[in-house]
């Protein structure tokens, strides 16, 4: 293991126990070290100024070319704080300095920028790490920061020029994805011989039956229909005002901001999907699945639905001592599944409940009842972020992924 997969290693242990709990501990014991094993001497004023001065305010951490000029420019937040106005404020440095590498971080998420690319900040994000997802590697971690962020790499250009190829492959990536549901809703269109073969082969497969033609193209037509209403969903910050005045007067002021969030979102990454789900609304047509959650700008990825309910079951637990128990005291009481029980439990071993039951992460003696749609599912969410007094929409916001029909 590489000095640097020590420290990174180090900063996961730190950020998961929860005890930084300023901005200043945060440089403390992650960003400081982490820059020190890439080669940057805090000790020597010609590599690296703490607490810059620039025209428009004062930059966390400067790093210096060999010439004195800043080739990097960090800022700094308490963990859990990032936000798309410290994002504005970097760039905003940045752009009366021509500083061209750009770190927004936290200390477990670490964004990287290449300040003078086209287009709106998150098009010009080339590198997302975030060190505390079980899904880290901290050996890949370690050689991406060592590629964009080591003194030498930086000084010789080299970082500059492999973020230039990063940011290429990471726009191409989405230009692709975007590409997705209206590649899927053309081939669904065009009903061609291909895509009907493959339908009715799965079909025999799994059935053993093979569907009728007319069947397959009912099919086909509905799926056309479903795509097409995702397709047409409102996709730009001007339409939400529309869609928030045709809301229920139950949306609550939580959620009117997540919608106006979207939006904006969709605005500046040049795509569309439906508005999320809220209070008192039915799923739009074309609701994706669910692919986890947001608890206080932090990113909790999942591989499902049933997933992103235990892993949001754990983190309010952790966030709350004993949600759990309440949780499974808050259903009806002589409903026969609860929403959650212990293990042991006779409704662990009944035929018809089992299988809507899934264990919990980090609190394994707790099983989840995470059966349901994906309205369903936000629906429990919603409650169980307010049961842990969290706010729905602010703290906790969910994770869908683009619908594709």
């Amino acid at each position: 293991m590489s000095g640097l997969e020590e420290v990174l290693a180090r900063a996961q242990a730190t950020l998961k126990s929860g005890s930084l709990q300023s901005e200043a501990h945060v440089r403390q014991a992650v960003i400081g070290p982490v820059l020190q094993a890439l080669g940057w001497d805090p000790t020597d004023a010609r590599q690296w100024i703490p607490e810059m001065k620039v025209p428009n305010g004062i930059v966390d951490d400067a790093l210096l070319g060999d010439n004195g000029n800043p080739l990097v420019f960090v800022e700094a937040k308490r963990q859990g704080n990032l936000s798309p106005k410290a994002e504005e404020q970097l760039f905003d440095y940045a752009a009366k300095q021509g500083v061209p590498l750009l770190v927004l971080t936290d200390g477990d998420i670490w964004d990287l920028y290449l300040s003078m690319a086209a287009g709106p900040p998150t098009q010009r994000r080339f590198l997302h790490i975030e060190l505390t997802n079980r899904n880290t590697d901290v050996r890949e971690a370690a050689e991406d920061l060592t590629v964009f962020l080591e003194r030498a790499a930086v000084l010789s250009q080299k970082a500059n020029f492999a973020a230039q190829g990063r940011l290429a492959e990471v726009n191409n990536r989405l230009k692709g994805k975007q590409g997705l549901a209206s590649a899927w809703l053309s081939l669904l269109r065009e009903r061609g011989d291909p895509l009907r073969e493959l339908l009715v082969n799965r079909v025999v497969e799994r059935t053993g039956s093979r569907p009728w033609t007319e069947d397959v193209d009912s099919f086909l037509t509905e799926q056309v229909s479903k795509q097409d209403s995702a397709v047409d969903a409102p996709s730009k910050s001007a339409d939400a005002l529309a869609w928030l005045r045709a809301a229920p007067p139950t949306l609550t002021a939580g959620m009117k901001a997540a919608v106006t969030r979207w939006f904006k979102q969709l605005d500046d990454a040049g795509t569309a999907a439906p508005p999320p789900d809220g209070p008192g609304l039915e799923p739009p047509p074309g609701l994706g699945n669910l692919r986890g959650f947001r608890i206080q700008g932090r990113s909790q990825d999942a591989m499902s639905g049933r997933e992103t309910l235990t892993l949001l079951a754990s983190a309010l637990e952790q966030h709350t001592s004993g949600f759990l128990d309440r949780w499974a005291d808050s259903g009806r009481p002589n409903a026969e599944r609860r929403r959650a029980v212990r293990g042991g439990d006779a409704r662990l071993q009944s035929d018809s409940l089992k299988s809507g039951y899934r264990s919990v992460e980090e609190f394994p003696q707790w099983h989840l009842w995470v059966h349901g749609s994906t309205a369903t599912k936000l629906k429990l969410m919603q409650r169980m972020t307010e049961l842990a007094g969290l706010q729905w929409g602010s703290d906790i916001e969910p994770i869908l992924e683009d619908p594709i029909g």
